[in-house]
């Protein structure tokens, strides 16, 4: 085969995870995560299945992200936070907390330091978003 030879399944199976990725809401992910802290992880599964049409092994695959913390839904209020020089993780997440961005801050923080989705929602509690509460940059 050529190097550019037809596309492998595995490509497709991508795209066709890409997409269904893209049908959940913040509401599916809030009621997976819910159901794999309960867990029940086997009806987050069926949940996605029903929400994406997924296949039971991308489906699965699709919880296993969630449940790591690697899984951040789409947002529609407002762009993401990009990295600007000088600001550093406490800001960036303090700034997601400030949008109501929850879940992306504590995803931020589980990608950027290893800690675990419940240790890195601990953190995110603890952060104040009150500008009174901050000092004052001159």
């Amino acid at each position: 085969m050529g190097l550019f030879s037809r596309r492998s399944s595995k490509d497709t199976d991508n795209v066709a995870l890409a997409a269904a990725r893209g049908r959940l809401s913040s509401d599916d992910v809030d009621q997976v995560r819910f159901l794999i802290t309960t867990k029940k992880t086997v009806h987050a599964v069926k949940l996605i299945r029903d929400r994406t049409g997924l296949d039971l092994k991308h489906a699965k695959e699709l919880v296993d992200d969630i449940r790591l913390g690697r899984y951040v839904p789409p947002t529609t209020a407002t762009p993401p936070v990009v990295r600007k020089p000088g600001a550093n993780l406490a800001e960036r997440t303090r700034a997601l907390k400030a949008a109501g961005e929850l879940h992306q801050a504590t995803a931020l923080v589980v990608s950027e330091t290893g800690m675990t989705e419940l240790e890195a929602g601990l953190f995110v509690g603890a952060l104040k978003t009150d500008v009174q509460d901050q000092p004052a940059a001159d």
